[in-house]
């Protein structure tokens, strides 16, 4: 990874992360609701992929994904990411344009091809159901899945606009009986299994 500042230098891996933190709150920073969303994926994303056997360079990178995988979304307007009530289709659309926009800003970074991946794949569903791309099956690589799995805990777990945050009993119900459809089974068994560890990494950003 290169950066410019009169001459081009070499980035490392922690480096980066440290950067893409601090990208990752500007992300969050447009809604209060959101305000450590990023950073929770992150951290979440991360322990799940140590704990599925990742290199210590593929973690490094799931964090990267996990501080970026809402990028696009400074392409929505304010009033739909804020909107109280239900969304009508066409501002559901607009929301949905995020992940595409997520991958597409982040291809054009050198180096970033699996991170916009991992980032860009995060609201696909292992059945094909989700968005923008409909992937499935094994389109869908682990770090792909992992990433759908600390989104969704996360936007469960914490309060939204139109929603208080759910109990973590409930929060870890809906992540439990999606597997097999929308997430990976083996990824879900890993996250349940080893949820005291995952809540660990988790406390400092939203206290779950």
């Amino acid at each position: 990874l290169m950066f410019f500042a009169g001459e081009m230098h070499p980035v490392s891996l922690e480096e980066t992360v440290q950067i893409t933190g601090i990208m990752s709150r500007i992300i969050d920073f447009r809604s209060p609701f959101t305000a450590m969303h990023s950073a929770g994926v992150a951290a979440s994303a991360k322990k799940l992929a140590e704990l599925a056997g990742m290199s210590g360079e593929e973690c490094l990178m799931m964090e990267i994904a996990g501080n970026l995988h809402d990028i696009g979304k400074l392409r929505v307007p304010r009033a739909i990411l804020e909107k109280p009530g239900k969304l009508d289709e066409e501002e559901f659309n607009v929301i949905k344009e995020h992940a595409y926009y997520t991958r597409l800003i982040l291809m054009g970074v050198e180096g970033f091809g699996k991170i916009a991946d991992w980032a860009g794949f995060h609201h696909e569903k292992l059945n094909g159901r989700g968005y923008p791309f409909h992937f499935s099956g094994e389109q869908l690589d682990l770090g792909s899945r992992i990433m759908a799995v600390a989104d969704v805990f996360d936007a469960l777990a914490s309060p939204r606009v139109y929603k208080p945050a759910f109990p973590l009993e409930k929060a870890l119900s809906i992540i439990e009986e999606g597997a097999g459809s929308q997430f990976d089974p083996k990824c879900v068994e890993a996250f349940l299994d080893n949820l005291d560890e995952v809540k660990k990494v988790l406390k400092k950003y939203n206290g779950v």
